[in-house]
């Protein structure tokens, strides 16, 4: 009897423990993109207290990134290899302890060297809470948890820009990094208890961390990211000779991955048809959506005059219809399966991008919010069922490493579409103007069109999600 009370407990408090896990998860997940847009609203008033030029505070947000997209696999990895509940907790207590760094910082270098430390703090926490949600949620609900996060992440980049004009406002620059502190004692509390603890493999030698190939990985990586950036800057020369040494570093981490015996970054993972698939639609989907939240601002100031009020409420219809339509993809996701609500969205998706390259040249800015509605609706509902194939193709020890490949992936597409524009429309307003939009969102469409060939791989047609 004392047995059976006791088995009754611990299956109790396993229930209880594994209600609040997605709320801890998506707590701690909302960070990464919160501080990626909640910077941009507070970057005049930094380069007032510090007095430098904009294009050096525009290193807050580029170092970020690089951090973000960079440190992922490696954090993943990290995660497999020592316990993902154990990395995600040092992740959230990196982040608070990088954010007060921020927030005391007295110049712009200690500044960007805090704000670098976020990113990877985020790169900790973003994939192993990916990795612990497919390793404790069961198969039939996993699209769902997946759908809320991805709900929770959007929305709190949605209101980064307002709650940090808020913030700045009331109280000064320095208020948007304290604002971190409750959401990171907040997730803490309910991760602390709820994080299933992982059963990590301690037969014989445990695998070394990968120190040289995560030196070449984040070499690689961070010289094809900063392309932009010197573009922007009007470097062309370093962003080339950027670009060939992120791809010559980058020839030679695969050498080395594929020759390691236990790799930060497992190479062969992209063998592996589906997940190499989910990691390509997610890239391609981020390119369409990422290049036409940065474009779209511009054509309509340069072609129709308009200022940014009308531009944030127009992009509004692409964020807003994405978050809100994950949840739903979520649940189609656990009801008929991955292929079918991930073909659908990337359907609608190439259907948004087709009708907004048709109607970008014309006068009616309605037309285009609704193309813009209709893109973000395809990328809601390929959402959750795209990163649930990919971490369900993979063998569960290493979920962490999957998590972090595919989250960069999503990085390299915003890479591409803001490299695009850096080499397109970095020169003056021509007469020609409309007509290069009208080109940009063609190929946008024709983007987008590869995405709904990339969804067709990502799983069976079967009805039923996976054990």
């Amino acid at each position: 009897m004392l047995a059976a009370n006791r088995t009754q407990a611990t299956a109790d408090a396993v229930i209880e423990a594994s209600r609040w896990l997605l709320p801890a998860v998506a707590i701690g997940t909302t960070l990464a993109p919160l501080n990626s847009t909640m910077i941009a609203v507070a970057l005049p008033e930094i380069q007032g207290a510090f007095d430098v030029s904009v294009t050096a505070t525009a290193w807050l947000v580029t170092l970020y990134l690089v951090a973000m997209a960079v440190g992922q696999p490696i954090g993943g990895r990290l995660g497999d290899l020592y316990g993902r509940r154990r990395v995600y907790l040092l992740g959230l207590v990196w982040f608070g302890i990088a954010s007060a760094g921020c927030a005391f910082a007295p110049n712009l270098l200690v500044l960007i060297l805090f704000r670098t430390q976020q990113g990877l703090a985020g790169a900790l926490s973003f994939p192993n809470g990916t990795a612990m949600v497919r390793e404790a949620v069961p198969a039939a609900r996993r699209g769902s948890a997946f759908g809320a996060i991805g709900l929770a992440t959007g929305l709190a980049a949605a209101s980064g820009p307002p709650l940090g004009g808020l913030l700045v406002h009331v109280f000064g620059w320095a208020a948007i990094f304290w604002a971190n502190v409750p959401v990171v004692v907040t997730a803490l509390v309910l991760s602390w208890r709820s994080l299933p603890r992982q059963a990590i493999e301690r037969a014989g030698k445990r695998a070394r961390f990968d120190l040289i190939g995560s030196g070449l990985f984040a070499a690689s990586l961070g010289g094809v990211i900063l392309i932009p950036a010197l573009l922007k800057r009007e470097q062309p020369v370093l962003a080339a000779i950027s670009g060939i040494a992120g791809v010559a570093v980058g020839v030679l981490f695969v050498r080395w991955e594929l020759w390691a015996e236990a790799p930060v970054v497992d190479v062969r993972l992209i063998t592996q048809s589906r997940f190499a698939a989910a990691c390509a639609s997610i890239g391609l989907s981020n390119l369409v959506m990422y290049t036409t939240l940065l474009a779209l601002p511009l054509y309509l100031e340069r072609v129709r005059g308009h200022g940014v009020e009308v531009s944030g409420l127009m992009l509004a219809a692409l964020s807003a219809f994405a978050a809100f339509w994950g949840p739903l993809g979520g649940r189609w996701t656990d009801r008929r399966g991955r292929w079918l609500p991930a073909v659908s969205g990337a359907a609608v998706l190439l259907g948004g991008s087709a009708v907004l390259a048709a109607v970008v040249g014309g006068t009616s800015l309605f037309l285009i919010a609704i193309a813009l509605a209709l893109m973000g609706i395809g990328i809601g509902l390929s959402g959750a069922p795209v990163q649930t194939s990919a971490v369900e193709a993979v063998p569960v020890g290493k979920t962490g490493s999957a998590a972090g490949i595919y989250s960069t992936s999503r990085y390299l597409g915003s890479v591409v579409g803001s490299s695009v524009l850096a080499v397109v429309f970095t020169q003056k307003p021509t007469t020609g103007e409309s007509s290069r939009f009208v080109a940009l969102f063609a190929g946008l469409a024709v983007v987008a069109a590869f995405g709904l060939l990339v969804n067709t791989r990502i799983a069976t047609r079967h009805p039923h999600a996976p054990p």
